[in-house]
C-alpha cells in the first residue's frame, strides 16, 4: 500500500511535468521546457528507485510529503491587500494635482513645433525641458523616431504598423458623438435599471470584441487638465481647459497576442499595438454611440482622443491592479493589454477593484526593471509623486528609446510572469498567487529559476518576421 501510494504520487509529478514541458515548448520559452524534462525525468528515476529498491522509499516519502506540503501551504487563504481593494485611492497619499496633457512626452514631440507661439509659450514656462526635448525631436517627431529602425525599416511590417495607428484618426472625430444625434425613438430609455444597462453594455463591448470590461464611477483626478495632445490642426485647443468629467466609465482592455509582444522589441509587437489601439477604438467608438442613440452623453476614449489616465480607471473598474513597470496588471492577461474608455451619464452599476496578489509579488520579481533596456523602471521601493506612491517609470528614457530602437519595445511586458498565456497551468499559479501570502513570497524567486530572469526575443511566424528574407528594399 506504501509503495502504491509513493508510485501514484510519482505518477502525477510525471505527468505534470511533461504538461509543463509540452506548455513550455508551445510558448516558445527556452529554458522552462528543460526544466519540465527534468521534472519528468527525475520522477522517472523515482519511479524506478521504489519499485526496486524498496530501502529508498521511506527517502523519497519524506521528499514528497515536502513537496505536497509546500503545495497545501500555499493552500491557506490570505488576508486580501486592502490597499489592493482600495482601487486607485490604496495609492493617494497626499493632495494630486491633475495632469496637464500638455506634459506628456508624447504631447511635447508631436505637437511643440519649433518655432511656432505654442512652442516659445511652453518652454518660457518649461525652460527645462527644452534641451532634452530637442534631442529627442532631432531623433524623429513620430512617436517611434524612424519606425522599425531595429529591424531595418523592414517594409511589410513598417506598413502593418502604419495602418493600425492611422485607424484611429479617422475614428477620433467621432469620439464624442454630438447629443441628441441618435435621439431615441421614445423615454424608456431613459429609465433603464442601471444593472441591466450594465449587463447590456458588458455583453455589447465582448461581442465587439473586448477582452476585458468592467465599470467605476470617475474620479475627476485622472482626466487631464488642459489639451496637449493636437491631430487635427485645430491648434486654438491646445491648452483649454478640458471639459468637467461624466460620471461613469466603462473601461475595456483588449488582450495583446503573446506571441507577437513575444518578439519585442522588434516590429511584430509594435504591429500588435497599433492592431490594438486600431481595436479599442472601434470598440469605444461603437459603444458611445450606443449610449447616445439611448439618449445618454458619451465620450470614446482612444488612442488619438484620450482624455484620462486608463490604468487607474482599470483600477478602479477591477480590472487589476497596477505593476512595477506603471501599466495594469490584468487578470487574465498581465501587461499585455491596451486599455480604453467610454465615459457616460448613463445610471451603471460599478465593479470592485481586485486584489490579484500582483503588489506583493511585483515587490520581489524585479524581471521587468532588470530587462529594461533603458533602465526605465525603477528597483526600488515606491515613492510619493504628486501625493500618490507608486513605482514611478521613467518616461523620458523609455521614449528615447523607443526613438533609437523605432517601436514600442514592449519587453517589459513580455518577461512578466502574468504575460504568460491564459491556460489551464498559468491559470492555477495566478489563482494560487491570488490567495496565498506565501505563493506571493516564493513564487517570484521560483519563476526565476524555472523561466531565467534575463529577457530573450523569442520567434514568430513566417508572415510576420522581421528578418528580410526576400530582398525586398526596406526603406519607406
Amino acid at each position: 500500500m506504501f509503495a502504491a501510494l509513493l508510485i501514484i504520487f510519482d505518477i502525477l509529478i510525471i505527468a505534470a511535468s511533461f504538461y509543463f514541458w509540452y506548455e513550455s515548448i508551445r510558448e516558445k520559452e527556452k529554458r522552462a521546457p528543460m526544466t519540465g524534462m527534468a521534472g519528468a525525468i527525475s520522477g522517472l528515476v523515482l519511479l524506478v528507485l521504489i519499485i526496486l529498491i524498496p530501502g529508498f522509499r521511506i527517502y523519497i516519502a519524506v521528499i514528497f510529503c515536502f513537496t505536497a506540503g509546500f503545495g497545501l501551504l500555499c493552500l491557506i487563504p490570505c488576508k486580501q491587500n486592502q490597499r489592493a481593494l482600495k482601487g486607485s485611492f490604496g495609492f493617494i497619499t497626499g493632495k494630486p494635482k491633475k495632469i496637464d496633457e500638455r506634459d506628456i512626452v508624447f504631447a511635447r514631440n508631436r505637437c511643440l513645433i519649433p518655432g511656432s507661439d505654442i512652442y516659445k509659450r511652453y518652454y518660457r514656462a518649461h525652460p527645462e525641458k527644452e534641451e532634452a526635448d530637442a534631442k529627442r525631436r532631432s531623433m524623429g517627431t513620430h512617436a517611434l523616431g524612424k519606425p522599425g529602425s531595429i529591424d531595418n525599416c523592414y517594409r511589410p511590417n513598417n506598413s502593418m504598423v502604419m495602418a493600425g495607428f492611422q485607424f484611429p484618426m479617422y475614428l477620433a472625430k467621432h469620439a464624442k458623438p454630438e447629443f441628441g444625434a441618435h435621439p431615441a425613438p421614445d423615454s424608456a430609455s431613459k429609465l433603464i435599471d442601471p444593472r441591466k444597462g450594465s449587463e447590456i453594455i458588458k455583453g455589447f463591448a465582448k461581442l465587439l470584441g473586448a477582452s476585458l470590461v468592467g465599470i467605476c464611477k470617475v474620479n475627476s483626478l485622472w482626466s487631464y487638465s488642459h489639451r496637449g495632445e493636437i491631430f487635427f490642426e485645430n491648434w486654438e485647443d491646445w491648452g483649454k481647459e478640458l471639459d468637467a468629467s461624466l460620471p461613469w466609465a466603462v473601461v475595456i482592455a483588449t488582450e495583446m497576442d503573446h506571441e507577437l509582444v513575444g518578439a519585442g522589441p522588434h516590429t511584430p509587437a509594435i504591429v500588435e499595438s497599433g492592431h490594438k489601439y486600431a481595436k479599442g477604438a472601434y470598440i469605444t467608438t461603437i459603444l458611445a454611440h450606443w449610449f447616445s442613440a439611448m439618449g445618454f452623453k458619451a465620450v470614446a476614449d482612444h488612442h488619438r482622443h484620450y482624455t484620462k489616465l486608463m490604468v487607474p480607471l482599470a483600477v478602479d473598474a477591477g480590472l487589476g491592479e497596477l505593476g512595477r513597470q506603471g501599466y495594469l496588471i490584468a487578470k487574465k492577461y498581465g501587461p499585455r493589454v491596451r486599455l480604453f474608455a467610454v465615459t457616460t451619464d448613463m445610471p451603471l452599476v460599478p465593479d470592485q477593484p481586485i486584489d490579484m496578489g500582483a503588489e506583493d509579488f511585483c515587490k520581489r520579481c524585479l524581471k521587468c526593471a532588470e530587462a529594461c533596456p533603458s533602465k526605465s523602471i525603477p528597483t526600488g521601493e515606491k515613492t510619493n509623486i504628486n501625493g500618490i506612491k507608486r513605482w514611478k517609470l521613467n518616461e523620458e528614457s523609455c521614449f528615447k528609446y523607443w526613438a533609437k530602437i523605432g517601436t514600442d519595445c514592449s519587453i517589459c511586458m513580455g518577461i512578466c510572469p502574468f504575460s504568460r498565456p491564459d491556460t489551464l497551468l498559468h491559470r492555477i499559479v495566478k489563482l494560487i498567487i491570488a490567495r496565498s501570502h506565501l505563493a506571493r513570497l516564493f513564487f517570484p524567486y521560483i519563476d526565476n529559476i524555472i523561466y531565467g530572469k534575463k529577457w530573450h526575443t523569442k520567434p514568430v511566424s513566417s508572415w510576420i518576421d522581421y528578418k528580410n528574407q526576400y530582398g525586398i528594399k526596406n526603406e519607406i
